[in-house]
């Protein structure tokens, strides 16, 4: 299952950047997590954040893995917030009344 994980800077925003260690140990944890196809995706967020399309067999289990990412533990960012991602309909194709009625023209 897919979800949107969202990344967001502690509030009040922090005044102290993090170190280039810090954002070094940081980059190798998404490193794994998308070697070992939990990030399909990962965006920069204009505010400071990130978002990242992720798999995973529930929400749960993908909460606790990012809860680990060296930022989070510091204060930096906040827990990320987890959204499960249905299919969108609308590329698909169009469902007349009658074809759930069996009556296909």
């Amino acid at each position: 299952m897919q979800f949107l994980v969202l990344v967001s800077l502690a509030v009040p925003t922090p005044q102290q950047t993090p170190t280039r260690q810090e954002r070094e140990a940081e980059s190798e944890v998404i490193r794994h997590l998308y070697v070992d196809s939990v990030v399909r995706q990962i965006w920069l967020r204009g505010d400071g954040g990130a978002c990242i399309v992720a798999e995973s067999e529930d929400a749960e289990t993908l909460s606790a893995k990012f809860s680990t990412l060296p930022l989070v533990k510091s204060g930096y960012l906040q827990p990320p917030k987890v959204i499960a991602l249905k299919p969108y309909a609308g590329f698909g194709p169009t469902i007349s009344n009658s074809d759930f009625q069996g009556n296909r023209s």
